[in-house]
């Protein structure tokens, strides 16, 4: 090699002499230094081309870079109705860093249409960049976002785009200003979008109106994936009945021409509805359907301001037995929504089908709100506000759980608290004739809740515990057999006493308790050290255990 290399040297040498003396034939001026290191750039640029020529890159079958290339940049993405439009911008940023990277990255994605599918409506020089997809399916999207405030013109892009009406697969934007462009080249026809993403200019005080549905005509043969905000298509739509997942967003009134329109759509995989306001009075609703029937729905999630709006869809809804679901309603709980509507939405028993195993519940804030409680099974969900102690509310909630936890045939019922007040424990003390097998208590940030509070609670209905067990043989939470406290300080003492009346009466009755207590990030004291209140409860047939949540 070493021998190779001086051969190499001499031969280049005497290549780059002929050079010059070449040049300088051709000009004198040519034995500048400048007119040198010219030469010297255009000999390296040709060694570098035919070095790359030989890089194990260039030895790759392209197929093989096409893959590699394509999963960096998700390509098999670009049109799915579920990604991001940020991810979006994300692809266009890394396609043209990729090109920086080497001439021969380079050469490779300009020559690839499919690489140029993703076509930000707004970006300078849109029209090369569709030159370069010639008749690859194309996603046309805008973004709002920093530096995006000023409203763009579309004309520019619109003149040239008419020449590729067919060839649109994807058309999104969350740009209100984007709005009118959008329904002009709707109107325009687009034989084979299958992904619309629409977002209305509208203001909050156009909430009253209802929204006309504006006329996109019927060329719209092959859409499938529908998401707006601000606006409702017509029910009279032929397209409807192609949808496969519709997806509509506040601003939105919940009102008779949406129901019409979810009748129309009989073959939805996948609904998501969050309307922020509803009819003003029942006359609003007057001819509403009373069956929704949508037999290949698999996800369902509905969220709506007041139980009277969930009252016009809940009981309505045909869906398939094993299609997942999802209830939020917004303010208080009312009258207008039954029980058992909300049990069938939550579980519809079937052939074949056994009802859910468990179920959990979480009581919660979010920012100091009213608290709320999220109710889950195996597929189902349940977020609502029990609303507070003096309500009809506060008495329908229990019965709501009751209702529930009877229709899917009692299972196991796992409660959590998490940043509580008194009123919490209040509400969870109305729910103790249920399942509950398992209680975990967050009381880190709790309002004035002690885990004297708690142990009151679960010890008996007195407001102290009673000395003893015979003066009361209707004991709370009798089925529960695991216990987390965490994030309070915590009396060993008025722990083991608690459990020891409690397991003296359920003995008395050959009843079954408490099996295990986790104590995580609590304080103790009282007298008693955790090794002698292991040892007393281990005797009573209870675990305890104790953590940090900062160890493992």
């Amino acid at each position: 090699m070493e021998h190779l290399s001086e051969l190499i040297k001499e031969r280049l040498d005497g290549f780059l002499e002929e050079l010059f003396r070449a040049a300088e034939n051709l000009s004198p001026a040519a034995s500048s230094p400048a007119v040198k290191i010219s030469i010297f750039d255009t000999v390296d640029q040709i060694i570098r081309y035919r070095r790359n020529e030989n890089t194990h890159f260039n030895q790759l079958p392209a197929p093989i870079v096409h893959r590699v290339f394509g999963m960096t940049l998700d390509l098999d993405r670009i049109h799915d109705y579920d990604l991001p439009l940020e991810d979006l911008e994300e692809h266009r940023r890394n396609l043209f860093n990729m090109r920086r990277v080497s001439a021969a990255w380079n050469v490779f994605l300009v020559s690839r249409p499919e690489y140029w599918c993703a076509i930000d409506v707004t970006a300078p020089l849109p029209e090369s960049i569709l030159a370069r997809a010639q008749q690859t399916p194309l996603c046309l999207y805008s973004k709002q976002g920093p530096g995006t405030d000023s409203i763009p013109s579309f004309d520019h892009f619109s003149c040239t785009f008419l020449g590729h009406t067919t060839q649109v697969r994807t058309l999104r934007s969350d740009r209100k200003d984007a709005y009118d462009f959008k329904i002009r080249t709707l109107r325009a026809g687009l034989p084979d979008l299958e992904t619309l993403e629409l977002t209305k200019a509208t203001d909050r005080d156009d909430m009253d109106e209802e929204f006309p549905p504006e006329t996109i005509g019927d060329q719209l043969p092959r859409i499938r994936n529908l998401t707006t905000m601000g606006w409702q298509p017509s029910p009279d739509a032929p397209w409807l009945q192609n949808l496969q997942v519709l997806i509509l967003k506040p601003p939105l009134k919940f009102n008779l021409n949406l129901l019409r329109v979810l009748s129309a759509c009989r073959n939805l995989s996948k609904l998501a509805l969050h309307a922020d306001n509803g009819p003003e009075s029942a006359e609003e609703m007057a001819g509403a359907p009373s069956l929704i029937d949508l037999p290949c729905l698999q996800e369902v999630g509905i969220e709506v301001d007041m139980s009277l709006d969930a009252s016009y869809i809940v009981p309505a809804l045909r869906l398939p037995s094993r299609s997942r679901r999802f209830l939020r309603i917004v303010t208080e709980m009312s009258f207008e929504l039954s029980p058992n509507d909300i049990s069938q939405f939550l579980y519809t028993p079937a052939d074949g089908l056994a009802p859910p195993q468990e179920a959990a519940m979480k009581f919660y804030r979010k920012s100091g709100l009213e608290p709320r409680v999220a109710y889950t099974l195996d597929q189902a969900g349940l977020d609502l506000h029990p609303g507070p102690l003096t309500s009809w509310a506060y008495n329908g909630f229990p019965a709501l759980m009751q209702a529930v936890q009877a229709h899917i045939k009692d299972p196991p019922l796992s409660v959590t608290l998490s940043d509580i007040d008194k009123n919490d424990l209040f509400t969870l003390e109305r729910l103790a004739d249920l399942n509950i097998t398992k209680i975990w208590v967050d009381c880190r940030g709790a309002d004035a809740v002690t885990s004297e509070d708690l142990l009151d609670l679960l010890g008996s209905r007195y407001p102290v515990l009673p000395f003893d067990a015979a003066k009361d043989e209707e004991w709370p939470f009798e089925s529960l057999g695991e216990l987390i406290i965490e994030g309070t300080s915590l009396d060993l003492n008025y722990l083991t006493k608690m459990i020891e009346i409690r397991q003296q009466y359920l003995r008395k009755f050959s009843k079954t308790w408490l099996h295990k207590v986790t104590l995580v990030d609590c304080p103790l004291y009282g007298g008693t050290g955790i090794e002698e209140a292991a040892l007393k409860l281990a005797a009573m047939g209870v675990k305890l255990v104790t953590s940090d949540s900062n160890s493992g």
